[in-house]
């Protein structure tokens, strides 16, 4: 060892002890083929970085920027902090959550949803959503889709946050709970009336699809739902017990009971359809997700045809148990063959019963002078 060696090596341990190099940034100059370029790294608590530049400036803006961030405990550019997370990486984490306990439909709409949020609020953190873009997303929304789709995705977003928060231990807050959501539509409910009926099944009859009618008459006669009555399988329907054992539906799983009309009808299907698993549809159908739109086209052709305006699908289910409630079923009976959860939903129907009620009414006329 030389005295260069040692009073050197010496002065460099005193240096070492007055300068805090754990918290250094240095910059070094490398030289290439392509030319000169500067390797800026950084070392903060534990923490090494670096990077390469074209120019000193950019090296050293980038290690003076950089280190004042490591030393403020801060996140750097792209990095997301402790107790958050990437946006769209916690949609596609909920979805999977949740996916089990939903139905097939549903996770669906869920799917639909999350692009949606995806696309809109790409490259923000779950802490970084602001209220007011929350505000933004809605309105956005507004200007193509009603209240209800609305407040499906606002939904979807107060689920997101409160899983993050409850079970990922996130410190989040949910930006939208403060946020107005639109007012929900009122339910329409439509009744046909039985020269409506008669006319639309005529049209069904006429249709180029052949099993529209059949279709259209099962649910008059069963109340079902347009997805469970063109997603249902023959596996699904038992003649010999006169009912249809529904597995999939929106709510839990029931017996639906068959009408000898509905079975006749149900009888001609099997025999024209012959060895297809599926009672309406083709087993290789794209969408077996949302069956009833394998019909949706030839049905409202047929109520244009019927003259009958504004009529959807789903008005099938609301006339069938309508005409139950006012032929004197009651309203246990007719919740439990619609499925319903609440006998408060089934009770929307019994506003039709008011000519019925100002009929019973009048033997009261006869009490008294």
């Amino acid at each position: 060892m030389t005295l260069h060696d040692v009073v050197y090596g010496n002065l460099r341990k005193k240096l070492r002890k007055k300068i805090p190099w754990k918290h250094m940034a240095s910059i070094r100059k490398q030289k290439g083929r392509f030319g000169t370029r500067y390797n800026a790294e950084v070392y903060v608590k534990g923490r090494r970085l670096s990077a390469t530049f074209d120019t000193l400036s950019e090296a050293a803006r980038w290690a003076e920027e950089t280190e004042g961030l490591l030393r403020a405990g801060l996140p750097l550019p792209g990095e997301v902090p402790v107790g958050d997370m990437d946006f769209v990486a916690a949609v596609e984490k909920y979805t999977m959550a949740v996916a089990k306990q939903k139905k097939a439909n549903t996770r669906r709409l869920d799917q639909e949803i999350g692009k949606r949020l995806i696309s809109f609020f790409s490259g923000k953190t779950m802490q970084t959503i602001a209220p007011k873009d929350i505000a933004e997303y809605r309105d956005w929304r507004m200007q193509s889709v009603g209240p209800s789709s609305v407040i499906q995705d606002m939904s979807f977003v107060s689920c997101l946050y409160r899983m993050a928060r409850a079970e990922w231990g996130l410190h989040v807050e949910d930006p939208g709970k403060e946020i107005r959501r639109p007012s929900a539509p009122k339910h329409r409910l439509s009744l046909l009336t039985p020269e409506q009926i008669d006319k639309l099944l005529d049209y069904c009859c006429i249709s180029k699809s052949e099993l529209l009618y059949s279709y259209v008459l099962l649910m008059l006669h069963t109340a079902m739902r347009p997805s469970e009555a063109a997603g249902m399988k023959w596996s699904n329907v038992h003649f010999d017990r006169h009912i249809i054992d529904l597995t999939e539906t929106k709510t839990d799983p029931r017996r639906v009971p068959l009408t000898k009309v509905a079975e006749e009808a149900l009888m001609k299907v099997k025999a024209y359809t012959g060895e297809n698993a599926h009672v309406f549809i083709p087993d290789n159908y794209s969408d077996l997700a949302r069956p009833s739109r394998f019909f949706r086209r030839s049905f409202e052709n047929a109520c244009r045809y019927a003259e009958i305006d504004g009529f959807v699908m789903y008005g099938l289910r609301h006339s069938a148990a309508s005409y139950l409630i006012m032929h004197g079923v009651d309203i246990r009976t007719v919740a439990e063959i619609m499925g319903h959860r609440n006998i408060s939903q089934t009770m929307r129907y019994t506003h039709f019963l008011d000519a019925h009620r100002i009929e019973a009414i009048q033997v009261l006329g006869k009490i008294g002078r």
